[in-house]
Parts: C-alpha cells; sequence; structure tokens
C-alpha cells in the first residue's frame, strides 16, 4: 500500500472577494466553537478586516482546489513585547482537514508570516473544552500564562 499523500496546504491573503466564503467559515467556527455572534458583528468585522487593514490580517488557507479554513491576525502594541504584538484570533479548520497537519502547518505559516507584519510576540486563547488544539499549541511552543484573559464590552 502507498503511504498516504501528504496534505500540504495554500495561504492567501483574504480579499473583499471572498467576503462571502468567510462568512460561512465564520458561522462554521462559531456552531464548532459553541459561540453566539450576530451575523451583523460578522458583517462589520469582514467590511473592516478587508479594507487593507493594518490592524488586520486574514488568510485562507485551500487544500487541493478546497478551502479548508481560514485564520486571522489581530495586530496591536505591547512594552512588554516591545513593540508590535500579534494575537492568533481565530483559526478554523474545516471537519474532513482536522488532524492532518494542515492545522499545525497553518500555525508555522501564521509564526513565519510575524517578522513580515513586524510582530514581536504572537498570542492566542484556546477554548477549554479543545483539548486537541491545546496539545498542538503547546507542541509548537505556546504556553499558558499565570493571567487571566479578562474582557469588557464597551459595545
Amino acid at each position: 500500500m502507498p503511504p498516504p499523500k501528504k496534505i500540504e496546504p495554500q495561504f492567501r491573503k483574504a480579499e473583499k472577494a471572498d467576503t462571502n466564503i468567510l462568512k460561512t467559515l465564520i458561522r462554521e467556527y462559531y456552531r464548532f466553537d459553541r459561540q453566539q455572534v450576530s451575523n451583523e458583528k460578522i458583517a462589520s468585522s469582514l467590511n473592516f478586516a478587508l479594507q487593507d487593514n493594518p490592524y488586520v490580517s486574514i488568510w485562507l488557507i485551500d487544500v487541493a482546489d478546497n478551502v479548508a479554513g481560514y485564520l486571522v491576525i489581530a495586530i496591536g502594541f505591547t512594552i512588554e513585547a516591545g513593540g508590535k504584538d500579534g494575537f492568533l484570533d481565530e483559526l478554523f479548520l474545516r471537519e474532513p482537514f482536522r488532524g492532518s497537519g494542515v492545522g499545525r502547518k497553518a500555525i508555522e505559516f501564521a509564526i513565519a508570516l510575524c517578522p513580515t507584519l513586524e510582530i514581536q510576540r504572537l498570542s492566542l486563547e484556546v477554548e477549554n473544552h479543545n483539548t486537541r488544539a491545546r496539545r498542538l499549541y503547546e507542541d509548537i511552543g505556546f504556553f499558558a500564562h499565570d493571567r487571566l484573559l479578562m474582557s469588557y464590552w464597551i459595545t
């Protein structure tokens, strides 16, 4: 029996023309992650992000001419890291592509992209129920802090 075919994802920067597929992927992600986000918030976020925005970088993940998922890097600033920092705000893979190595390659792509974006540190958050993803992140080199991420909704 021949060895399994190696999956090589391609990453392409999202553009306005990708809005509909991104909306679909984002809804799939939020269902998987047990989050409720309105279609209006998704639409306004994409409108903001897809206009050559220096604060966010969205990438589609393609595998063999299929859209496998997407990732979002939000760009901020922190004195602690010495300048720009990145937050891997979202990384989503559709079910058929999970466990195939595509997630690892997506994170490695995001890390490799950071110097181009002048990002000093890349952070992420993971849902408590997603132990598979947490193991992957730790294996790559991400680590938990003795800090708790907290949020305050302005609007």
